[in-house]
């Protein structure tokens, strides 16, 4: 790929690339920062980790639902997220557009975990997979939503690593935090006719865009308030 074509491939999904890079660079700081031990629970938690019981302490600390959108548990964790998020993001990119798809990835991101926040309550969580099953849920989910055949086949295939993803997750719960992935794939989906593509906008039934939005903000607040009342 020489030059013109790199540019030319950025400028059509500068997203990812963008996202990509602030992912790489986090993990960088993370490493260069803490070395080995950047791995540890502290270091993870001083880094931005997600971990419940600090918000309910102190709640000032709610930006810890977006901060662990970009920090890695390890390189095998890095590395797959991110090599996910660049190859995978540039498609889902290519349908959304620029500014939808980064809508979508943080805010299923911060869905997915608000989800944890409520289900898991005492783990120590972080890591763009929240954000990548949010985008494999709004590919998936798109297609449904304005029953375009080409949207609808590439929804399928789309569905089918989500599923694929879960099963493998259901083997690993002492490792993997399921439900920031179901939070992170709901989040997608209902935010899918919420930020439509641009050419497919008028798909998708404005009562149907108005029912995911309302749908979508009142399970968050209610994620984020119940851990506070329970």
């Amino acid at each position: 790929m020489n030059i013109d074509m790199i540019k030319k491939d950025f400028m059509k999904h500068k997203a990812t690339y963008v996202l990509s890079l602030l992912t790489t660079m986090v993990w960088l700081y993370q490493f260069l920062r803490y070395g080995l031990a950047a791995t540890s629970a502290i270091n993870l938690f001083n880094t931005g980790a997600l971990f419940p019981p600090a918000i309910l302490v102190d709640p000032t600390q709610l930006w810890r639902l977006v901060t662990p959108i970009f920090v890695h548990i390890g390189w095998t964790h890095f590395l797959m997220n991110t090599l996910t998020l660049f190859f995978i993001g540039r498609q889902v990119e290519a349908v959304f557009g620029s500014l939808n798809f980064s809508l979508i990835y943080i805010l299923s991101g911060i869905f997915g975990n608000a989800a944890t926040f409520i289900f898991s309550p005492n783990s120590l969580s972080a890591g763009a997979s929240t954000s990548i099953f949010g985008l494999f849920a709004a590919i998936a989910g798109i297609g449904f939503f304005t029953g375009h055949p080409l949207l609808k086949q590439i929804g399928k295939t789309f569905t089918v690593l989500i599923a694929i993803n879960l099963f493998f997750n259901l083997f690993n719960l002492s490792t993997v935090n399921i439900w920031s992935h179901l939070g992170g794939a709901v989040g997608g989906l209902l935010l899918a006719p919420v930020f439509p593509p641009k050419y497919f906008k008028n798909s998708v039934p404005m009562q149907n865009r108005i029912l995911s939005g309302v749908t979508v903000v009142i399970l968050f607040m209610v994620f984020l308030i119940l851990p506070f009342i329970k």
